[in-house]
């Protein structure tokens, strides 16, 4: 009996045809695409496509997070694996939220994408979808991210590239497996079981401000919305900000005093934050600010948006944002 699997199309490049006319990309159902161009995935097993929206990645909200963790929830007794197709420009942000939506997963959900459309000469959207099938019918218990013969944790995935094939990296967290003449799988790099039944968590609140520095910006004009509960900072290396002419210091400790978790991120792409490492970033956790520990940015701000839907305790959330949930950040 042929394995079943749910394909989930969303939208992006990989699904997109070529219009002869104007010579402009646009969406396409996959339904045509899929048996004219990978004919053979059908040998990989039994394929259930369903499409809930069909949108360019960066019109993608918690919203459409919601809709997909809904329909992996309701088709979970049916299928023994999850792909889901998506535009590269937000996929990160989607393999990360569902990290923390989707609990105690039973098989793989992989999310894939293309540089290239699959109707193209030299696309890579032909290995991706054969790669990402294969591996959601894999003893692989988490949310993953295929891309160019390599599976990442999603919640460990950043868009890494704009033009080249290997659109995605995971700088802090070795890969899951890798796909050559045979598919690697690095189980010591996995998620280890948890026993629980599955369910989904998909409140989200997104009442968050980020302020980015940059050398001479004017840190007076970080000024929180009423409704803000969350204030991240994007530092400097470790975690570092200036301490010339400035009172962003004292603008987070008074964050702080008023409810609002501050959250300090650095604009570095690797490695792993230790505000502590210096005075600027000591001061800021002794004004009551956290760090993001080696997560990605799109992890932290979904995690953020993630424990801000499910819980108004302040100190709750910071504990939450401080522990690892789905295997976003190193203990």
């Amino acid at each position: 009996m042929p394995r079943r699997l749910l394909l989930i199309h969303t939208g992006g490049t990989i699904g997109m045809v070529r219009d002869q006319a104007s010579g402009v990309l646009k969406p396409d159902l996959l339904y045509d695409s899929l048996t004219g161009f990978i004919p053979e995935l059908t040998q990989l097993g039994e394929i259930q496509i369903e499409i809930p929206f069909l949108l360019d990645s960066s019109d993608l909200t918690p919203a459409h997070w919601q809709v997909l963790a809904e329909l992996i929830r309701i088709n979970h007794n049916r299928v023994e694996g999850v792909v889901i197709t998506h535009g590269t420009d937000t996929l990160a942000y989607t393999a990360s939220a569902l990290s923390f939506m989707l609990v105690n997963l039973p098989f793989p959900v992989i999310l894939t994408g293309a540089q290239k459309p699959l109707s193209e000469i030299r696309s890579d959207a032909r290995a991706n979808l054969i790669n990402a099938v294969d591996l959601a019918l894999s003893e692989i218990r988490e949310v993953a991210v295929l891309f160019d013969h390599r599976l990442m944790r999603g919640n460990r995935t950043v868009k890494s590239h704009i033009n080249h094939f290997d659109a995605f990296s995971s700088p802090n967290y070795p890969l899951l497996a890798r796909v050559g003449m045979d598919i690697e799988i690095y189980q010591r790099n996995l998620l280890p079981p948890t026993g629980g039944f599955f369910h989904t968590m998909t409140e989200m609140d997104n009442s968050i401000d980020v302020y980015r520095l940059f050398p001479g910006c004017r840190t007076s004009s970080f000024v929180p919305g009423n409704d803000t509960r969350a204030v991240v900072l994007v530092a400097y290396g470790a975690g570092n900000v200036s301490l010339q002419d400035s009172d962003l210091i004292d603008r987070v400790r008074l964050w702080h005093q008023e409810g609002r978790l501050v959250v300090i991120l650095s604009e570095s792409g690797a490695g792993r934050l230790d505000p502590g490492l210096y005075e600027s970033g000591a001061r800021l956790l002794d004004a009551g600010a956290v760090h993001g520990g080696d997560m990605t940015f799109a992890a932290s701000i979904t995690k953020l948006m993630f424990l801000l839907g499910h819980s108004t305790d302040p100190a709750s959330i910071r504990k939450g944002f401080l522990s690892s949930l789905a295997g976003e950040r190193s203990e």
